[in-house]
């Protein structure tokens, strides 16, 4: 389900995270959020059914990870919360003021969260130290040297947080090139291709 959401909602991120690189103009950006506007509320569901069916299926699982991941996920609330009223504010409030503040926080927002999700993925994959009573406690970051002192946040979880925002922003990248047109498709499609001054 958490693959899913990725799949099917990743390109929303990924076109939150670009949007100032493809769209010059307060009217271009206006487009870019557009292209995700219809679909994006309705592809959160796989997220939500996820969290549901682990705290049903496996509540020891949901219970260990949520009780020393709290905090993080309290952040990736908040970034996805900020993203969602960045777009709200940003329609409802027609001002030359408001509207250039709501694209930073939803640029900021959308980066952020592909970071978040990218840096649990890493530990995760890497996994974490569990005692026999389902409890485990890893500071938050350490020193970011090579070693067995890890933290929630060290180079490893952070170099996966680096490629998933990457992976977000090609997919989200390849959406709007798909549902945009002139110069925001034409922006995007260069960025793809490595030569619009982007990131790969």
């Amino acid at each position: 389900m958490v693959a899913m959401y990725v799949l099917l909602d990743g390109f929303d991120l990924g076109a939150g995270a670009i949007h100032f690189l493809v769209a010059r103009t307060s009217e271009e950006r206006r487009q870019v959020i557009a292209t995700i506007g219809p679909v994006w509320d309705g592809n959160e569901v796989w997220l939500l059914a996820a969290g549901g069916t682990l705290y049903f299926a496996f509540p020891a699982l949901y219970a260990s990870g949520f009780k020393r991941l709290l905090s993080a996920a309290d952040d990736r609330v908040v970034a996805a919360d900020s993203a969602r009223t960045a777009v709200e504010f940003r329609n409802h409030i027609q001002s030359p003021i408001w509207i250039p503040f709501w694209d930073f926080v939803f640029f900021l927002s959308s980066l952020l969260l592909a970071v978040f999700f990218g840096a649990a993925l890493g530990n995760v994959v890497r996994g974490v130290p569990l005692d026999q009573t389902g409890y485990f406690f890893e500071p938050l970051w350490t020193n970011f040297r090579l070693g067995e002192h890890t933290g929630v946040l060290d180079w490893f979880t952070i170099l996966v947080g680096v490629q998933a925002l990457l992976a977000l922003m090609m997919h989200g990248g390849l959406w709007v090139q798909l549902k945009t047109h002139g110069a925001v498709s034409e922006r995007a499609e260069k960025l793809l291709a490595g030569r619009g001054g982007g990131c790969w």
